[in-house]
């Protein structure tokens, strides 16, 4: 049973993308920091520079998954029952994982980099009890994710009957018969909320088998861990989880675009196969972060670059595709949260090509090390992600208000924050082209003066972001006694 008028439904998703949101907006401030520091205007030392790169890289991963969790979970709540006490029980868990992250980079000059690759985090200048409150708390918010992650895999087969139900297998491979029994093949949304679920399980069972490990290397110096082991394991569920945020935010365009076109997305036979590859490639196409370790099995290396191309099609193809013709002559409205969904797919393709082109080997030994990386998931993060959120966010608010945002202050709007996104992005390409490493504190030329560059369009960008924040108030105070926007997007695209 779908479910409509569901306060705490809302409530939950409202608590997670609220936290998840305002979480964004500190971790760009400290990314302008960053890179304030990197121009040369506002430098800091190499520990406080260090420090705060690892806080603003964990700090910015697990806000925009807090976002991808708050309105997949809320998506899913229309399809089935979920437990809104386990969603806030997983939200706590990661909150908690939140705070002692901030306190061991803010207070303990933690600086091993929010991927912490072993041995880095038992050989820095910060006490030794930073170290600790940060994996403590990366395992925190690694059993919230989890707990999160089986809540919506059980879900999900609850919802679909089983595994083959929630594949839509019978739906593709013998569509007759499935007609003929009268059932239906589960919602786009369900997809990423399955491949979530499941993909996000073995994400998050790495991590913690990692994060025990490198916990009692910290507490007995003495406990040796493979270096190549421990890298392996980092980027299978780092990289995973950079994945699964893109695909579960995308959950919103599936429902979000038919509100804004009054066209409806459907499953067919092509979406549910692209979702089904992209499930096994997501978890395979890791090993392009690997092609420097020349010890790693040479088999595993040629399958990173192909999951990589592969993983690319499949999902993102057919659902840019769907997209665009839902806009096809839909006679859309433009309002801001179609804006900010619509602008979302670009920046989608764009970080994805540039990730393709560093997943390829030739290109990869000149760009891996350098600025076109941070360049490439910048671009599908916020880019991408955050503006999937944002214009998730307006639509709902949107959908219940009054009020409607002129034409003058969607252009505004739109140009701060596009067009500062563009030069801040710009960037950090034009730095990685150049050779300009990444993660230095201190960076070789032409760094500063392309630092700089990326400074002055970052600040445009957040004062876009601002501007339409004010704007969302604004919208949000010309509420009427309409349905809420669960009910009302519902309508629309379920």
């Amino acid at each position: 049973m779908i479910i409509t008028s569901d306060k705490t439904g809302r409530r939950v998703m409202n608590l997670y993308m609220g936290t998840g949101l305002a979480l964004t907006a500190l971790m760009m401030l400290a990314g302008l920091m960053l890179r304030v520091s990197q121009a040369g205007w506002m430098p800091m030392s190499p520990g406080q520079f260090y420090a705060l790169l690892t806080l603003h890289g964990a700090g910015l991963i697990v806000a925009l998954m807090m976002c991808g969790m708050g309105g997949l979970w809320f998506l899913m709540r229309r399809e089935t029952s979920l437990s809104a006490s386990t969603a806030v029980v997983a939200y706590s868990l990661v909150v908690a994982g939140v705070a002692g992250v901030l306190i061991s980079t803010l207070f303990g000059g933690f600086a091993g980099l929010y991927t912490f690759l072993a041995p880095l985090p038992f050989h820095g200048s910060w006490p030794n009890w930073s170290t600790g409150v940060f994996l403590i708390s990366m395992a925190l918010i690694t059993l919230g994710w989890m707990a999160w992650c089986l809540q919506m895999l059980g879900a999900v087969l609850r919802a679909y009957g089983g595994l083959r139900g929630a594949l839509a297998w019978d739906f593709v491979w013998h569509r007759q018969a499935f007609d003929a029994s009268g059932r239906t093949a589960p919602p786009p949304q369900a997809f990423p909320a399955l491949m979530a679920g499941f993909d996000g399980m073995l994400a998050g069972m790495s991590a913690m088998l990692l994060g025990v490990a490198l916990i009692v290397r910290w507490m007995d110096a003495g406990v040796l861990i493979n270096p190549l082991w421990a890298k392996n394991l980092t980027y299978f569920f780092a990289h995973t989880y950079a994945n699964l945020i893109i695909y579960m935010l995308v959950a919103l365009i599936y429902v979000g675009m038919p509100y804004a076109t009054g066209r409806k997305y459907h499953t067919s036979a092509v979406l549910a196969v692209g979702w089904w590859c992209s499930m096994v490639l997501t978890l395979t196409n890791y090993f392009h972060h690997l092609y420097m370790d020349f010890v790693q099995p040479g088999p595993f290396q040629y399958l990173g670059e192909l999951s990589s191309y592969l993983s690319a099609l499949p999902v993102t193809a057919v659902t840019i595709f769907g997209a665009l013709m839902l806009v096809w002559r839909s006679g859309m409205k433009w309002t801001l949260g179609a804006i900010f969904m619509y602008t979302g797919l670009i920046g989608w393709v764009v970080g994805g090509i540039g990730a393709e082109i560093d997943a390829t080997v030739p290109f990869n030994v000149h760009l891996h090390n350098t600025l076109w990386v941070p360049a490439h998931f910048h671009t599908y993060l916020v880019g991408g992600c955050l503006l999937f959120a944002i214009g998730w966010v307006f639509l709902c608010v949107e959908s219940r208000s009054q009020r409607r945002t002129g034409a003058l202050m969607r252009w505004l709007i739109s140009l701060l924050t596009f067009g500062g996104m563009s030069v801040f992005l710009m960037g950090f390409y034009c730095a990685g082209a150049y050779g300009v490493p990444r993660r230095y504190s201190i960076e070789p030329p032409p760094g500063p003066d392309l630092a700089k560059v990326a400074s002055i369009g970052a600040i445009i960008m957040m004062i876009g972001f601002f501007v339409a924040l004010l704007e969302g108030v604004r919208l949000r105070f010309g509420y009427s006694n309409a349905a809420a926007c669960g009910e009302k997007i519902q309508g629309a695209g379920a």
